[in-house]
């Protein structure tokens, strides 16, 4: 029996107005292939929170024919990682899509830069506040960190991670974050991180994630050692 385009919106409303669970976007959008030959249905989500995970962001496509009612593949791919790396998962009926959708999530079966972006936006403020500390910067506090995206449903290749700064409850600096894939060198990422405070901006590079609290705190402490200093 084909599955409906109806069954699959109503196991991601399941799964996201769970008692348990919390998401702060998902943007439904269609979109047709190249060949004009179906649909996608794209489910894009920000900020999802189900038991004790969390994730920043992800992606959930199906295939779906031209009248926009049934998939054509008992299958979707999620967006396993930044920029643009998917999973593709087969289910065998509605019921095994909503397990295997929930599996996905509860066991944080993503990549490495999803995963530190989550981290990162669990507990933001505190996290920048210890890296600052230890790094004796003591002029500053961060009072809130939000995330804000820009845009609900971009490409995957062009999604930026932008987030709000509260600084000792009086200054506000942006920050948005993108990845570069360096296919002219093997293996090689890099990483942008856009700082906008006043009417300033800097920009800074990395080729790793894995310090993103101290980058991100010692920037903030340059930005502002340069504007009210």
């Amino acid at each position: 029996m084909k599955i409906r385009i109806s069954e699959i919106e109503q196991t991601f409303k399941e799964i996201f107005e769970a008692e348990e669970g919390r998401v702060s976007s998902v943007e439904t959008v269609w979109e047709l292939s190249k060949d004009e030959d179906y649909y996608k249905l794209v489910i894009s989500i920000h900020n999802l929170s189900i038991e004790e995970t969390l994730i920043i962001h992800t992606k959930f496509i199906f295939k779906c024919d031209l009248e926009k009612k049934f998939v054509t593949e008992e299958s979707f791919i999620y967006l396993y990682d930044i920029n643009c790396v998917y999973h593709k998962i087969d289910f065998d009926n509605i019921m095994d899509l909503k397990e295997k959708v929930e599996n996905i999530i509860i066991s944080n079966e993503f990549g490495e830069d999803i995963q530190i972006l989550s981290d990162f936006i669990e507990a933001p403020a505190m996290f920048l506040n210890y890296y600052m500390k230890r790094s004796k910067i003591t002029d500053y506090s961060v009072f809130e960190v939000k995330y804000e995206p820009k845009f609900k449903t971009m490409p995957c290749d062009k999604t930026t991670f932008d987030f709000e700064i509260n600084i000792n409850n009086n200054y506000r600096i942006l920050l948005s974050l993108s990845k570069r894939d360096r296919s002219d060198v093997e293996d090689y990422d890099t990483y942008t991180f856009q700082f906008r405070f006043l009417d300033e901006y800097e920009t800074v590079e990395s080729d790793t994630l894995q310090n993103i609290h101290f980058l991100i705190g010692s920037q903030i402490a340059k930005l502002l050692d340069k504007k009210l200093k």
